[in-house]
């Protein structure tokens, strides 16, 4: 044979991305051309190997056909018992031949700041014959959008920024072709500075809950991790089934996840759930990885069918009415026994319930007259299983009245008066009853009757229960005439009802012209009469003016002594302990000395007068006795014969007045 080995070489190219399909169960071949052209270059063994650690490619010449075109089997054999074949025909050109001038190589980048469309690396290539266009083309192991190549020219450049690559080291298998072979090399982009892929270090994972797990609760905590510090993570959920999404809340800042509020599991809808998250940091993403939440099935609380029921019953006596409100009660857990109740309070205890088979009647007797007890009742019903387990629903009872009380009269007989002054057509009183019933059954109307036909010409009972003067009986009817009605009130309830009574209407003759009737008497309020009010009012001012003007007069008489003059006067003795304030000391009215000596006419008065001399200068001596009294006397130099005794000087509460005098005195 001639030189293949290079040709073989240029086929490994060709089949090393389906030795990746070799792995694990059932391989299979995807991508493999049915025929390829290469150049001959050198010899190649009938039987050649491309081997790793989990599978090995096989390449057999299994039939040579006229030169220069061979049939090659290509085998996959995944070590377990998994052997898929494939057919190549490959043709052989002498004489051709392409050759890269710069690969294989390897160069290297930084991937955080190399950005889109950024160069790599220029291919070259030659070909034998001079054939043109060369067109070149790219493959990457492992597989990625990073890198793009120029199909003329062979210029290798980024697809996209690099700090989205999450692999170190991507060889880039470049081949080049110019129409009629190809040529394939390998070009190793190294990666440096290269971003870090954050991932969660709990996930994947299963957990289990109970299905009375309540609303709110936090099913799972994430954690997850990325080596470059500082680098801001954002996170996705999916849940599978999507139409159980609403089930689940997930807290992307607690990385929490919980049970969404107002949400229940329930094991016999659904056992089991996929909840899927996402972790990246803007230039790497990780996910989705699961979380498995199974559900575990418990018992669980019966239930009604409806949320809210409504039950009519008629007032009556304990027991002696019942209503079946036809209370459904399920169990998620199947069937299961159970009994019902009413929650206390609310008036619960004034009604009974059957605990099997839900049917309601009074406890007690029940009226709601005159508002005795509620016309409206809400009730809570309470089912229990076997487990204490209880579920809860709302009974509306309203409750009717009954027309059990007849119309009635306070008085067994009414007395009302006509004058002759009484117009035709007046109302001359109401006889109204009253009735215990309420609604329609407290209703009622009046009619009346009387023996005596007089009686109904002139006088008539209204349906509202007044009594309406006809006619005048004026010079019909003599004073004092007595006409007797009877009263009857009829209800409007079902069986209606009824209540009567007497009303003697009496003629008489009044002396004004304004006749005031009761139909029944009244009892005088006091305080109803704003006259009396008012006078009363006015009683309690001048009661209080007066007291306050007595109690002034006592406390002046008490403390300044003008009830008796100067001298205090405390003959109750009730001012004894209050130091009273020191009188000024009197002035002595004296006239005025005269330029001539004269007689002084006070010198019997110091001498003689019974209240001394006032002078303090006067020795003790000349001073006058006590005992020395004279009263009164005659002075000849007054005027008519006037006197001047002590009482001539009024004396006032802290000043000295004195009476003026005659002229001729000074």
């Amino acid at each position: 044979m001639d030189r293949r080995a290079e040709t073989v070489l240029c086929l490994y190219v060709l089949v090393l991305g389906l030795l990746q399909g070799c792995q694990g169960a059932a391989p299979q071949f995807g991508g493999l051309p049915t025929s390829v052209t290469r150049q001959l270059h050198s010899e190649f063994s009938k039987t050649q190997s491309l081997t790793n650690s989990a599978s090995t490619l096989t390449l057999r010449r299994l039939t040579s056909l006229p030169t220069p075109t061979y049939q090659l089997t290509v085998q996959c054999d995944d070590n377990t018992g998994n052997t898929p074949t494939a057919v190549l025909s490959v043709d052989i050109l002498d004489g051709d031949k392409i050759t890269f001038t710069n690969i294989p190589a390897t160069t290297t980048h930084a991937a955080l700041t190399t950005l889109v469309n950024s160069a790599i690396f220029d291919v070259d290539a030659t070909d034998l014959l001079g054939h043109t266009p060369l067109t070149y083309t790219i493959t990457s192991i492992p597989a990625t959008t990073s890198f793009q190549i120029d199909g003329t020219t062979g210029a290798i450049t980024t697809a996209r920024d690099l700090k989205f690559e999450t692999n170190s080291a991507i060889d880039l298998y470049v081949t080049v072709s110019d129409g009629s072979i190809a040529v394939t090399e390998k070009l190793r982009v190294q990666l440096t500075d290269l971003n870090n892929v954050p991932t969660f270090t709990n996930l994947p994972a299963t957990i289990s809950q109970n299905e009375d797990t309540a609303s709110g609760t936090v099913l799972y905590t994430l954690t997850s991790f990325d080596a470059d510090a500082g680098a801001t993570l954002s996170y996705t959920m999916t849940v599978n089934p999507p139409a159980y999404s609403g089930l689940f809340t997930f807290a992307t800042n607690t990385l929490q996840l919980s049970l969404t509020a107002g949400q229940t599991f329930d094991y016999e809808t659904r056992s089991s759930f996929t909840v899927s998250f996402t972790v990246t940091d803007t230039m790497a993403t990780t996910g989705p990885i699961d979380l498995t939440v199974n559900i575990n099935n418990i018992n669980e609380a019966c239930y009604f069918d409806k949320t809210y029921y409504y039950v009519t019953l008629a007032e009556a006596t304990a027991g002696s009415v019942t209503y079946n409100p036809n209370f459904l009660v399920r169990d998620y857990d199947g069937a299961a026994t159970y009994t019902l109740s009413f929650a206390a309070g609310n008036n619960s205890n004034r009604f009974s319930i059957d605990a099997n088979s839900g049917i309601i009647s009074f406890a007690v007797d029940y009226n709601i007259d005159n508002g005795a007890m509620p016309s409206s009742v809400i009730l809570t019903v309470v089912c229990t299983d076997t487990t204490s387990k209880t579920g809860t629903s709302k009974v509306e009872v309203t409750i009717t009245d009954v027309n059990d009380n007849a119309p009635s009269f306070a008085q067994s007989t009414y007395s009302i008066t006509v004058d002759q002054y009484d117009a035709p057509g007046s109302l001359m009183g109401t006889i109204s009853p009253t009735d215990a019933d309420s609604g329609v059954n407290g209703e009622f109307s009046c009619s009346g009757s009387s023996t005596a036909s007089s009686a109904t010409t002139y006088y008539s009972i209204g349906a509202d229960c007044g009594v309406y003067l006809l006619s005048s009986p004026s010079g019909n009817l003599d004073y004092g005439t007595i006409s007797r009605f009877t009263i009857t009130a009829v209800d409007k309830g079902s069986p209606s009802l009824t209540g009567t009574t007497y009303v003697d209407i009496i003629y008489k003759e009044a002396t004004t012209t304004t006749t005031t009737t009761t139909a029944a008497p009244s009892t005088y309020n006091f305080w109803d009469d704003s006259g009396a009010v008012a006078a009363f009012s006015i009683a309690m001012v001048l009661g209080t003016i007066l007291l306050a003007a007595l109690l002034y007069y006592l406390l002046r008489c008490c403390f300044t002594g003008m009830c008796c003059g100067p001298e205090p006067c405390d003959f109750m003795e009730c001012c004894r302990s209050y130091e009273r304030p020191r009188r000024l000391q009197r002035r002595l009215v004296t006239p005025e000395k005269s330029k001539r000596p004269r007689r002084d006419d006070f010198d019997y008065w110091r001498e003689d007068s019974d209240y001394g001399s006032l002078d303090k200068h006067e020795p003790p001596s000349r001073r006058p006795s006590p005992a020395r009294v004279h009263g009164p006397r005659e002075y000849k130099d007054l005027p008519n014969g006037n006197r001047l005794t002590p009482t001539d000087i009024e004396f006032q509460p802290r000043r000295l007045v004195s009476r003026p005098m005659a002229l001729s005195y000074y």
